[in-house]
């Protein structure tokens, strides 16, 4: 199931972060094949029954550029094998992974940017492979009813991007993504503690919600967690930790769409 990039994250001329990330793949792209094609001498001969790298890279990016994807992997591959040490096999690391992710292939995309940016941190790239990485596992991520690996998984790129690469132009973006992931997966909490709570299993519910409180104080759903830490308090009979989760509730959410309810329950306590 793909997932779609909610319109709260559209860059600020009406742009959605695919849009971006097209137009960026589309200059990096037509860059590459002038340099390659430009770096290929028409009288470089065959060393030991092997295409010259640049040869190699070439055709390639050609290949890449016309969305001819499968010959495209056809051809990085065998730059790959046959001249691992040549600094064109770098870039044909990187240059797979788009190509994965340009077929939907996202398990696989990730896996090339991993390896990318795991063996050339300090590349120039290396901003836009994690940047990569993490939108490959965005397109995987499942119903909040669902398992939400993938969502942790971009997460994670996200939040390594911004933290080793302060200077990309990728970095604005992670974090805006990193805010949005934190929230969804701030909702899977509150979707399972929701399920406990109305089984009237108020323990596990309480685990759960507290968890959201703890590890994402900032995904905007921290009044309505109050709220119904403060009702498994009451159904338990907890009555002076509920109303210490109401309290809380009110002073810091005066606004909130529970805070009327939370009031009312502190006038019967």
């Amino acid at each position: 199931m793909s997932f779609i990039i909610p319109s709260s994250l559209k860059h600020k001329d009406g742009k959605t972060i695919r849009d971006v990330l097209r137009g960026v793949k589309a200059v990096f792209l037509t860059a590459m094949v002038f340099a390659a094609l430009y770096g290929c001498s028409t009288t470089e001969e065959l060393v030991h029954g092997r295409v010259p790298p640049k040869e190699l890279y070439g055709k390639a990016v050609s290949a890449h550029v016309s969305e001819q994807y499968e010959d495209a992997e056809k051809l990085y591959k065998e730059l790959m094998e046959q001249h691992p040490l040549d600094p064109l096999a770098v870039e044909a690391l990187l240059m797979l992974g788009d190509v994965y992710y340009s077929t939907g292939k996202f398990d696989d995309a990730a896996s090339y940017y991993t390896n990318f940016t795991a063996m050339h941190p300090r590349h120039p790239m290396a901003g836009y492979a994690l940047f990569q990485k993490g939108m490959s596992h965005f397109k995987e991520i499942l119903s909040v009813d669902r398992d939400q690996t993938s969502t942790k998984k971009a997460l994670f790129a996200f939040e390594d991007l911004v933290a080793g690469y302060q200077g990309s132009i990728y970095t604005g973006k992670a974090r805006e993504m990193s805010i949005f992931l934190k929230h969804r997966l701030a909702e899977r909490e509150f979707y399972i503690a929701d399920f406990y709570f109305n089984g009237d299993n108020y323990k596990g519910a309480l685990a759960r919600l507290r968890d959201i409180l703890k590890n994402y104080p900032d995904a905007g759903i921290s009044d309505k967690t109050l709220y119904y830490i403060g009702e498994s308090y009451g159904h338990l009979g907890e009555k002076r930790l509920a109303k210490e989760a109401y309290t809380a509730l009110v002073a810091n959410y005066p606004e909130s769409p529970f805070a009327g309810d939370a009031r009312g329950r502190l006038k019967d306590i």
